[in-house]
């Protein structure tokens, strides 16, 4: 399909460039002097006018009329990604759906669709839906942290901006009684080969250098490049360990999974704050946005059926028998 697609692509730009060589060859060069007279004494026709977008109508399904800036405004509205794929696909598929839409809503009011009950009650909840998500994005407007509101969190909270730099180094180990061909390191080797490595880079060797000369596939593990690490609640204890260490100085082994891993600490540094200002701007959204809308609760006089809305009931521990039923009695 692809190549039907690129031959009839590539026949028609042969046919556009015939049509305009044959145009061109039948066509005898205007002389200088005579097209200069021409323009004189003719004069250039002018612009059609322009209709604006709000008075051009560009869709009609009976009585209703549709005009250019009602579709814009559709097309604005949209989401970044079915902007995309309309920018990709053209305008016409947006007009036969707009089409049939307005087509089914006049017939669905001939028939008095639109008066029956459960009609007029989605209406009321699309209405107080779209009248939530109008506030909403008012209160977003007005939550917007300015750029001395980032300043001063980033001063008040600066070391939830360090980052570390570590090297990893992993040694896979395997259990005393492993059968013959089993990959990795006993306990033993694996901790003196840990100690080598460590050694190796407390004295300042390449790390790449390090890597080729005590490095075993599938086995033995050495970062020649380090990771970068942001605190965060999501961080390991060795990783959490590392920010207290200092440069060139190592985690505690961990001994986990079949393997034992070492942190060396390469690097300290903190965030700057352009780097981090969108990630503030965030931070202080939320914060502001939880306590509006708190506020908002609270004065909305609010009211819920908590027998109605109740929380599901926790399940029973592991290992607790069902309860019984009772005979009834006769």
């Amino acid at each position: 399909m692809k190549e039907g697609v690129a031959r009839a692509c590539a026949a028609l730009m042969f046919l556009v460039f015939v049509t305009s060589f044959s145009v061109g060859a039948q066509q005898p060069k205007p002389n200088p002097a005579d097209k200069a007279s021409e323009e004189r004494d003719v004069a250039s026709p002018p612009n059609p006018p322009v209709t604006p977008p709000a008075s051009r109508i560009v869709i009609k399904v009976g009585g209703r009329s549709i005009t250019q800036a009602e579709i814009e405004s559709l097309i604005h509205n949209m989401d970044p990604q079915s902007q995309k794929a309309l920018a990709q696909q053209g305008l016409r598929a947006l007009g036969e759906q707009y089409v049939l839409m307005l087509a089914l809503a006049q017939e669905a009011t001939s028939k008095h669709l639109d008066q029956s009950a459960d009609f007029r009650q989605q209406m009321e909840a699309q209405h107080e839906r779209m009248l939530a998500q109008a506030e909403f994005q008012d209160l977003q407007q007005q939550a917007k942290a300015n750029s001395d509101e980032v300043s001063q969190y980033y001063s008040a909270h600066g070391e939830d901006f360090d980052a570390v730099q570590v090297r990893q180094i992993v040694v896979r180990t395997k259990p005393q009684d492993a059968k013959e061909g089993t990959p990795g390191m006993t306990m033993e080797e694996g901790q003196a080969r840990l100690a080598t490595i460590k050694k190796a880079l407390a004295s300042g060797t390449d790390p790449k250098q390090v890597e080729k000369d005590f490095g075993i596939a599938s086995q033995v593990w050495v970062e020649a490049e380090p990771r970068n690490l942001r605190q965060s609640p999501s961080l390991t204890a060795p990783q959490k360990a590392a920010f207290k260490l200092k440069d060139g100085e190592f985690t505690e082994t961990q001994q986990a999974g079949g393997t034992l891993t070492v942190l060396q600490v390469v690097g300290h540094r903190r965030a700057e704050l352009k780097d981090v200002s969108q990630e503030i701007e965030n931070i202080l959204l939320k914060h502001k946005l939880d306590a509006e809308i708190k506020e908002l609760k609270n004065k909305s006089n609010i009211w819920i059926d908590e027998t109605y809305f109740k929380a599901p009931a926790a399940p029973p521990p592991v290992g607790t028998p069902p309860p019984s039923n009772p005979p009834a009695k006769p």
